[in-house]
């Protein structure tokens, strides 16, 4: 796939550049608006750029103070969203007149507008399959970064930056590529609970949801020495209504049998086969297949092809290319669940010995058994992985 991007980069260039070139000078499709309201830290300024009449972002010096903080901040290894969001509430400070919220602190974060663009952004971007119109000599290491919505995008391009466009602006950048590119790693690497802190408290941990909201549980230890579970929504800004004061043991001992239920229920370790035994993997491949055949067919009718069928080609390898990762994906979500028979005699030995296995052992049989857990006020809901 590699190199048919290739092929078809050349081609592609002229439509991007003249796409990127009218946001660039009036409005970003689903983005900032020149003329709208600016990103936290800036404001705008009426230039002349190229014999255009547009507006420049200006660092506004009190709120870029506060976004170097931010940055500062999440860069450190044991901050979170919920660390920075109570420390602002706490001093009264205000974004866009309103309390800063994990939505809002994530957008700011992931946001390329504030980084002082390099050659290691430039190769980021480029990594995560972004177009970048820009040359690699426009990354200075001053000035910032406007990431585009790309038109035939199949995501969001705060979740995923494949197809998107990347332009470097005429405003300089508030911080670092280094610091930027730090946070920025670390919110793609951290789901609900971050993964570089380790759980201790409950070996529910990473599965265990609230009802209401979806968040993650945090098991908090209280001065009776027993634990209970709170949503870690609500501690962050109280949005929601939480499950309820739900004992972290209560709702451990209760899966821990319906674990021994499942097991007796006839979910057998000779049940699970090789993966690529699956019905469902089998069929996966089998489109794989056809599509790299397809693909085969159109870069073989190149040759000789005129503007429309070269058009025409461009657009099908795109789309063969799009529905090809989603494939992958799945296929992912299915090695994911998978479990071979020797973990789940693993699983079963586990389950029989259970009060004499360590944490870490406990922690491997929930993810092989269960998807996720979600406790609700007086009810717990176990979404298994078989």
């Amino acid at each position: 796939m590699l190199n048919i991007c290739i092929v078809f980069a050349q081609l592609e260039r002229e439509t991007i550049q003249k796409r990127v070139s009218d946001a660039y000078y009036s409005r970003s499709q689903k983005g900032f608006r020149m003329g709208g309201k600016p990103p936290y830290g800036y404001r705008l300024e009426e230039i002349l750029m190229e014999g255009i009449h547009t507006k420049k972002l200006v660092e506004e010096p009190g709120e870029a103070a506060i976004v170097r903080e931010i940055f500062d901040m999440y860069e450190q290894p044991d901050t979170s969203y919920g660390d920075i969001t109570r420390y602002y509430a706490e001093k009264g400070v205000q974004f866009y007149g309103k309390e800063l919220i994990r939505s809002m602190l994530a957008q700011l974060l992931r946001n390329p507008v504030y980084v002082r663009a390099d050659m290691d952004v430039y190769r980021f971007f480029r990594s995560h399959g972004t177009n970048i119109v820009s040359s690699p000599e426009q990354f200075d290491g001053i000035h910032g970064c406007y990431l585009y919505q790309g038109r035939d995008a199949q995501t969001d391009k705060l979740q995923n930056l494949k197809g998107h466009m990347l332009v470097v602006a005429p405003h300089e950048g508030l911080v670092s590529s280094e610091q930027w590119l730090n946070c920025r790693i670390k919110l793609m690497r951290n789901k609900t609970i971050q993964a570089n802190r380790k759980a201790v408290n409950t070996w529910l941990a990473g599965k265990v949801k609230c009802g209401n909201c979806g968040y993650a549980l945090m098991s908090i230890k209280i001065q009776s020495g027993k634990q209970y579970l709170r949503c870690t929504k609500r501690l962050n800004n109280k949005a929601c209504p939480g499950c309820g004061k739900v004992y972290t043991e209560d709702v451990e001992n209760y899966v821990y049998k319906e674990m021994v239920r499942k097991l007796r229920e006839g979910q057998s370790p000779a049940a699970y086969t090789n993966l690529k035994e699956n019905p469902q993997v089998k069929q996966i491949y089998r489109e794989i297949e056809k599509m790299e055949k397809e693909i085969s067919l159109l870069v073989d009718s190149l040759a000789g092809a005129g503007e429309t069928l070269t058009d025409y080609i461009n657009q099908r390898v795109e789309e063969i290319d799009q529905m090809h990762q989603l494939k992958l994906e799945k296929l992912s979500v299915l090695a994911e669940n998978h479990a071979t028979p020797e973990q789940m005699e693993k699983v079963a030995s586990n389950i029989s010995l259970w009060e004499e296995i360590d944490f870490e052992e406990k922690r491997f049989t929930v993810d092989k058994m269960i998807r996720s857990l979600k406790v609700f006020p007086g009810s717990v809901q176990i979404q298994w992985k078989f």
